[in-house]
């Protein structure tokens, strides 16, 4: 499964994906070079979308994982674009953040969500 958590906003606006990055929870396998594995126990349904028939991880939970590496700006960046495109739920996203372990980034994450409720 392509994790779709991996993606970062660009400066322009659009959604980048490291090369190579991908998420299995079935299976562990040996990486081709450049290749980065990622394994994670399984998601709740909520968690999980299709895109182009990939697999991968709904735009909240996206969202959610992103705060881990983003700074505030870029996280609201993030919430901006979804905003702009029509995809921002931001029941989805509190939830989707209720539903995760314990994050030193949730208190930024919620900060970001409320600026947007």
């Amino acid at each position: 499964m392509i994790r779709a958590a991996t993606w970062r906003a660009s400066a322009t606006g659009g959604l980048t994906s490291p090369p190579g990055s991908a998420d299995d929870p079935r299976a562990h396998v040996d990486a081709a070079p450049g290749v980065v594995v990622h394994y994670s126990p399984p998601l709740h349904p909520d968690d999980l979308a299709v895109v182009d028939g990939i697999p991968c991880t709904s735009l909240a939970r996206t969202l959610v994982d992103c705060a881990e590496d983003a700074t505030k700006d870029e996280l609201r960046e993030m919430f901006v674009n979804a905003r702009m495109r029509g995809l921002l739920d931001i029941d989805a996203v509190r939830a989707s953040a209720a539903r995760v372990e314990w994050r030193p980034s949730l208190p930024m994450l919620y900060e970001v969500i409320n600026e947007f409720s």
